[in-house]
């Protein structure tokens, strides 16, 4: 449970489904980077969503259990679903009182937990070939899903990925899964690079303007407009991700971005950023903020992951017990060798 930028394990009342919910044990839950937002930077959080809109989003000042990228097994009957299967679903919940955010409500418990309800009507069972941790892996991914579908990308497209955490990794991974490249990964930690190519980006640098314009060149597109202008022949069109989510990317990535390129932001920054708007204007760049997805694109990617399951097994890189979670997020805070990191309550 979180209050207050505090983790603690306590005894709760167990969660009693109301008409429409069923009864469930969490089995494997990834730790998201908004997990760490929200133990680090709870208010902050809140006021951004409270100011967007979200009514359902939680009250810092309240409990919370957090854990909403989760595959979980049903303690009762669903329909036509056993007790006992395994099933994922979009982490969200109606009642009476509106729309939540599993994970960030302070009415229901997160898959943090050894108990949850969830919503009777989009449970997806899990078939027996697919891991447990690997299923987990569907919201991340629908995410992923979310951000390619919105660049609106085709084969005549080339990518750069800014940041090889989990949502440029599914980037990554998504793209490849759809046929599409080349792509160019770019992420100061070498072990992210390394996965990064595992995912499937033919190429992988740490930050480097100079290299990642060389890169660009190659495919007859360049960062500057006198270069752009002199350039001769098909070029394809660039197509990047910013993934990193820190004060001073997005100017970063369009002074280094191909004149007319798409930038597609999935990085969520907690800081106020300032960008120069004569910039992008004079290299033709597009902004385009992307967040969460649809029940189809999350519905693509348990498709995607059912489809081969060993794809993105290497994203799982350790898992601990539900008194575990500060060391997990410690680790993941640290930014070194760990990727995906699975939170296992039963």
């Amino acid at each position: 449970m979180l209050l207050k930028g505090r983790i603690a394990i306590e005894t709760l009342p167990e969660p009693e489904p109301q008409a429409g919910q069923v009864l469930a044990a969490p089995l494997a839950c990834g730790v998201c980077g908004s997990d760490l937002h929200a133990r680090d930077h709870a208010p902050h959080l809140c006021d951004l969503l409270h100011r967007a809109g979200f009514k359902g989003f939680m009250d810092p000042d309240l409990p919370v259990v957090m854990g909403h990228e989760y595959c979980a097994e049903l303690l009762e009957p669903s329909g036509d679903l056993p007790r006992g299967q395994r099933v994922v679903c979009q982490p969200f919940l109606v009642d009476d009182r509106g729309l939540v955010l599993v994970g960030y409500s302070n009415r229901y418990h997160g898959a943090f937990a050894e108990r949850m309800v969830l919503p009777q009507d989009t449970l997806l069972a899990v078939p027996d070939h697919v891991p447990t941790d690997i299923a987990a892996l569907t919201e991340p991914l629908a995410v992923a899903v979310h951000a390619v579908n919105q660049a609106g990308v085709d084969g005549d497209c080339a990518f750069a990925i800014y940041g090889c955490g989990p949502v440029g990794l599914f980037v990554i991974a998504r793209l490849r899964a759809l046929g599409l490249g080349p792509i160019l990964a770019i992420d100061p930690v070498p072990a992210r690079r390394a996965m990064a190519e595992t995912m499937g980006a033919d190429a992988a640098i740490a930050p480097d303007t100079e290299a990642s314009a060389a890169w660009w060149r190659t495919q007859n597109l360049h960062t500057g407009l006198s270069d752009t202008m002199a350039a001769v022949g098909v070029s394809k069109r660039a197509v990047i991700f910013e993934c990193v989510g820190k004060p001073g990317m997005l100017t970063a990535v369009a002074e280094a971005a191909p004149v007319a390129s798409t930038i597609v932001v999935a990085g969520v920054c907690m800081e106020s950023d300032a960008i120069e708007p004569a910039l992008l204007i004079q290299k033709s760049l597009q902004l385009r903020f992307v967040f969460a997805y649809s029940a189809q694109e999350f519905r693509a990617a348990f498709d995607m992951l059912v489809a081969d399951p060993a794809r993105l097994a290497p994203m799982v890189t350790g898992s601990v017990p539900i008194a575990g979670i500060d060391a997990a997020f410690a680790a993941l805070t640290a930014s070194g060798d760990q990727i995906k990191m699975m939170v296992k309550p039963s």
